[in-house]
C-alpha cells in the first residue's frame, strides 16, 4: 500500500470518528432520540462505518494510528449491561438491529443508557474527542 492510499484510510477513519462523535454527542441534546428510527439508522450506519474504518487503520498505517483503530475496536466490543443480568456490545447491538422494532431493539436501549447517564456520556464523547485530536496530530506529522 502507498503513502498516498494509506493516508486516504487514516483520513476517511477520522471523518468517520467526528461522525460518530457528533452523533453521539446529540443524545446529550435531545433525550427523545432513541425511540427515532432515522437516529438509530444515522447510528448503525456510524458504527458499522467506523468499525471497518478501525480494522483498516491497524493495517500497516502507522503505529499511533493503528493504536488509535485498536481503541475504537475494543470500545465496540466491550459488554455493555443495558438491563438487569442482559449486557450487549455496541457491535452486536448494530449487527442485530431491526429498525421495525425501534423502542425494544438492543441499540435503542444502549443509547437510552446515554441519556440516563450524561455525565458518563459525556466522558465518553470528550475520550471519542481526544482520540479525534490524536488523530489530527498524527496526520499532521505524516502529511
Amino acid at each position: 500500500m502507498n503513502k498516498e492510499d494509506k493516508k486516504t484510510i487514516a483520513v476517511n477513519f477520522r471523518k468517520d470518528l467526528e461522525t460518530f462523535t457528533s452523533h453521539v454527542n446529540e443524545l446529550t441534546k435531545n433525550s427523545g432520540l432513541p425511540t427515532k428510527r432515522d437516529f438509530l439508522e444515522r447510528i448503525a450506519n456510524d458504527v458499522n462505518s467506523l468499525y471497518a474504518s478501525s480494522i483498516k487503520v491497524q493495517k500497516e498505517i502507522n503505529e499511533d494510528i493503528e493504536e488509535i483503530g485498536s481503541i475504537i475496536q475494543n470500545i465496540f466490543v466491550q459488554p455493555l449491561a443495558i438491563k438487569p443480568h442482559h449486557s450487549v456490545t455496541i457491535l452486536k447491538a448494530v449487527e442485530s438491529f431491526n429498525g421495525d422494532k425501534k423502542e425494544e431493539s438492543d441499540l435503542s436501549h444502549v443509547m437510552r443508557e446515554y441519556v440516563k447517564h450524561p455525565e458518563s456520556t459525556k466522558s465518553f464523547i470528550r475520550e471519542l474527542e481526544i482520540l479525534r485530536e490524536d488523530l489530527d496530530a498524527i496526520l499532521k506529522k505524516i502529511a
